[in-house]
């Protein structure tokens, strides 16, 4: 739902791009959104609400993308999982990996923190 606000600068827009249309100046998607600051899909909106003609390539900005879900800043992110393995049946944290790649670090049941 858009606020009361949002209407009324949309209205202001509109108005003041069908004082530049019928200036005669060259209207474009792209030049629309420049001089009003809105992305391509909103310059879609308004030219097409002004019953301005667009070219058959505009249509491209006519559907807008899906959204894409954000991710949850408390999901781990790709296979980070803390550094803990399980080793021998046990819980392993790895502090590090020696040269030749076997990891050290301590067991669960053996850290302080148990």
């Amino acid at each position: 739902m858009q606020s009361r606000r949002h209407r009324v600068r949309k209205q202001q827009r509109r108005d003041s791009a069908r004082a530049w249309i019928n200036s005669g100046a060259t209207v474009t998607l792209k030049a629309y959104a420049k001089r009003y600051g809105v992305n391509r899909y909103s310059a879609y909106d308004d030219l097409t609400a002004l019953e301005s003609i667009l070219p058959a390539t505009a249509q491209h900005w006519a559907t807008r993308a899906p959204a894409t879900p954000r991710r949850s800043s408390t999901q781990p992110v790709g296979d980070f999982d803390d550094g803990w393995i399980m080793l021998d049946g046990r819980r392993f944290f790895v502090a590090g990996y020696t040269p030749g790649g076997a990891p050290y670090g301590v067991f669960d049941d053996e850290s302080c923190l148990a």
